[in-house]
């Protein structure tokens, strides 16, 4: 799966700031939800790589993943997704981590366009 591919590649020390870490997971989250639900094979993969990064927040990584996700399930529901997406891609300025970013956002769109075509 390219999703897994990604996450693996993005254990590459690139991602130095939390608040980066934060966004870049929060959007990973985001990629997931955006059919509605997360299955946990997804989510574990996701911790997986979380798990990986030298996590630095007062909140512990599955907390903030839990919080997270409530986040991305309401930002959809009250379709905000776009302004969710936008926010987190303003705090990541690290280019590989954009690009990244970027990819995952495409697969949002890509999957949200066919969910809103389905809905026709």
């Amino acid at each position: 799966m390219k999703f897994e591919q990604l996450l693996s590649h993005l254990d590459s020390g690139v991602c130095v700031e939390q608040l980066q870490k934060e966004s870049l997971l929060d959007i990973a989250l985001m990629s997931q939800c955006v059919c509605g639900e997360i299955k946990p094979s997804e989510l574990s993969h996701i911790l997986q790589w979380a798990n990986s990064l030298q996590w630095s927040a007062s909140i512990s990584l599955n907390e903030y993943v839990e919080e997270s996700l409530t986040k991305c399930l309401v930002a959809l529901k009250s379709n905000r997704m776009q302004s969710f997406i936008d926010h987190r891609m303003q705090q990541i300025e690290d280019a590989p981590l954009k690009d990244t970013a970027q990819f995952l956002i495409n697969k949002i769109n890509t999957v949200s366009k066919q969910k809103a075509e389905a809905n026709i």
